[in-house]
């Protein structure tokens, strides 16, 4: 069996309590663009520590030290952090990219968003030790083939959901998707919390 895709930026689950109105989402469920002034305060830090960290190695070769592998030793220490942490915000700010433009591509094609029916024929979660899930990802077939959609924490103060309420295999989904769109384009994974329906069940036996 071929492995579905993996979901793109703008490929996302939405989970829901019951079905509401079949009308496409106006806004694609994502975090917006990452606002210029907290680009900045980034940039600051990200100089104050590489001056920080420069400053630091300066005593290493001027000063007696154990020896020259220990001056070599602390500045590839101190090189590699900086370099990660500059890494990290140069990905961070490729991910605010696609996230921009799946935005624009979503809101753009206001008109042009239509509605298939899926069933979800993959899952793949993401939990941390206490066995809450902080992320998964469905693979979805429908008519038009197989597409993948992540659900993740809006934010770290999100609350973990449970086990029982990441949509099984099997379970039926509606995907709203960009009519004529690409395997890379946004779309939105709409599915029933499995507890919810459960409990709803449960009370009407």
């Amino acid at each position: 069996m071929t492995p579905p895709p993996s979901a793109s930026v703008g490929q996302v689950v939405v989970l829901l309590p019951r079905w509401p109105d079949p009308v496409p989402p106006a806004d694609l469920p994502i975090r917006g663009a990452m606002r210029p002034g907290a680009r900045a305060v980034y940039v600051v830090l990200l100089l104050l520590a590489t001056a920080v960290g420069a400053g630091t190695l300066i005593p290493l070769w001027t000063t007696p030290t154990p020896g020259v592998w220990f001056s070599v030793l602390f500045t590839a220490f101190i090189a590699a952090l900086v370099v990660v942490l500059w890494f990290v915000f140069a990905g961070a700010l490729a991910q605010n990219a696609l996230r921009v433009r799946a935005l624009a591509c979503w809101r753009q094609a206001s008109g042009r968003i239509e509605r298939v029916d899926g069933t979800v024929v993959a899952r793949t979660v993401s939990t941390i030790e206490d066995g809450g899930v902080d992320r998964f990802e469905l693979a979805v077939e429908t008519a038009t083939g197989v597409s993948s959609a992540v659900w993740e924490r809006p934010t770290a103060r999100s609350r973990m959901l449970l086990q029982t309420e990441v949509p099984g295999v099997g379970a039926t989904v509606r995907v709203w998707r960009i009519r004529g769109a690409g395997p890379e384009d946004p779309l939105v994974v709409e599915a029933l919390d499995p507890s919810v329906v459960a409990a709803g069940q449960g009370a009407g036996s």
